[in-house]
């Protein structure tokens, strides 16, 4: 088995969170612009070197747009369709949390259970955790991954950042 780690941004991780609950073309509950959002992973057990894992947060900044919002919002649905099947997603939302979970089982007899829950500070601030548990024929234990997600609203101007791309940032 072939396992792949993305490193997302909080806020699009924000998006797949709300991805149900979010009327597409409306604006998040959060500033468009630049963003500054810090992964801190814990679980994978057997993986210290990889960022994230070994005490270093993942820093990136990501340039958010309405647009860029709405685009990523579509790539997700057809993503999900395409890659797993996911059992309808369930998704609570007010004005100051979100949180979403959804089952996806795979071909190759793997399920995976994802937790997500973000507490929206204000517009300009949230923090998280976001929780992948997976089972299978590699990992008949189970193997879980935990990630603590603080993200930061930095400003409307994106500096050199195209809506919807992010850079890592050194620290």
């Amino acid at each position: 088995m072939k396992i792949r780690f993305v490193t997302t941004t909080l806020p699009l991780l924000f998006c797949s969170a709300v991805i149900c609950a979010q009327d597409l073309s409306a604006a998040p509950p959060m500033k468009m612009g630049l963003w500054q959002s810090s992964v801190q992973m814990s679980g994978m057990q057997g993986m210290p070197n990889m960022p994230g894992i070994a005490g270093k947060p993942i820093v990136n900044q990501s340039c958010m747009t309405l647009e860029s919002w709405q685009k990523s919002m579509s790539q997700m649905q057809s993503r999900q369709q395409q890659n797993a099947n996911c059992a309808p997603a369930k998704v609570l939302q007010d004005a100051h949390k979100v949180s979403f979970d959804v089952e996806c089982t795979a071909q190759q007899g793997y399920n995976t259970s994802v937790h997500v829950e973000m507490l929206l500070d204000s517009d300009e601030a949230m923090h998280g955790t976001s929780t992948v548990r997976t089972t299978g024929p590699a990992f008949p234990q189970g193997m879980s991954i935990t990630a603590s997600i603080t993200s930061k609203y930095l400003g409307a101007d994106c500096g050199s950042l195209k809506p919807g791309e992010s850079k890592p940032v050194n620290q």
